[in-house]
């Protein structure tokens, strides 16, 4: 089987599906396939571009019959892309839409033996965890971790779930001088003060919770006091963790060192 041609073609057709499943109280313009038909002889042009889907985290069911893939669309005014849930048979057949929103539903994965689909959506504006059925249906936000959440993984179990946050890095003038709230000066005693374009403000951290099929509760942090990160930015994510078979313990990837070690190194 050619999953990735069946893909291809999901990403050309997907714009001629009906989808009755908005989020709650979702408003705004939902970033859709354009319109668009090629011209015999014409050039491939930033309107050819709009209109290609780009095919994101592809997870086979549990049972091994079922895709569920994401497509985004991309919009030059709002300039931001778009991703929605798709679902179809292993053969290609029976592709169907399962979300229509304005924000892109993100990291969709598999549980409950693929009766339901979890993944990433806002929630005033801050990213947490959703799970709803597997036709898109019953939709319903079960994180609610103060800075939102930038990707998750469950445990083999489903019993718990860890959590990409973010945490405070390292202190500002406001922290020394209280008196003075709206100093603006930086407090750098680091090499690693500037990420590219950014300033280091926060950084990732893991949480581990607790899930119990409706609600995810008791997240900890399992570096709370290291201003070390995991993962490591600007690429890392999700692939940077791994449970244990039986649940019990969690792997993670972080470089745990200080000044010019932590300049130089690759570990």
């Amino acid at each position: 089987m050619n999953c990735y041609k069946y893909l291809m073609a999901s990403a050309l057709i997907a714009s001629t599906l009906a989808c009755s499943n908005p989020a709650p109280g979702e408003e705004g313009t939902i970033i859709d396939r354009p319109e668009y038909k090629a011209a015999q002889g014409e050039v491939f042009n930033i309107d050819a571009l709009e209109a290609l889907g780009r095919v994101s985290d592809v997870k086979v069911s549990p049972d091994g019959k079922k895709i569920l893939f994401g497509i985004s669309y991309e919009s030059v005014e709002q300039n931001k892309s778009n991703n929605d849930l798709y679902v179809m048979d292993v053969d290609g057949s029976n592709l169907t839409r399962i979300t229509k929103t304005a924000n892109s539903e993100g990291g969709a994965v598999w549980i409950d033996g693929g009766k339901r689909i979890a993944f990433t959506y806002p929630v005033d504006g801050v990213p947490q965890v959703w799970v709803m059925d597997a036709d898109g249906s019953n939709r319903k936000a079960v994180s609610s971790l103060e800075k939102g959440v930038a990707g998750f993984l469950f445990s083999p179990d489903e019993k718990h779930v860890v959590l990409i946050g973010t945490v405070k890095y390292s202190k500002d003038a406001a922290d020394i001088y209280p008196d003075l709230p709206k100093a603006t000066g930086r407090v750098i005693d680091d090499l690693m003060y500037k990420h590219w374009d950014e300033w280091v403000t926060e950084i990732p951290h893991p949480f581990v919770a607790d899930f119990d099929g409706s609600t995810i509760s008791n997240a900890v942090d399992i570096m709370e006091g290291e201003p070390y990160e995991a993962p490591m930015k600007p690429f890392g994510g999700v692939e940077s963790f791994a449970w244990a078979p039986d649940g019990s313990s969690l792997i993670y990837v972080s470089r745990k060192n200080n000044g010019k070690e932590n300049e130089v190194s690759t570990k």
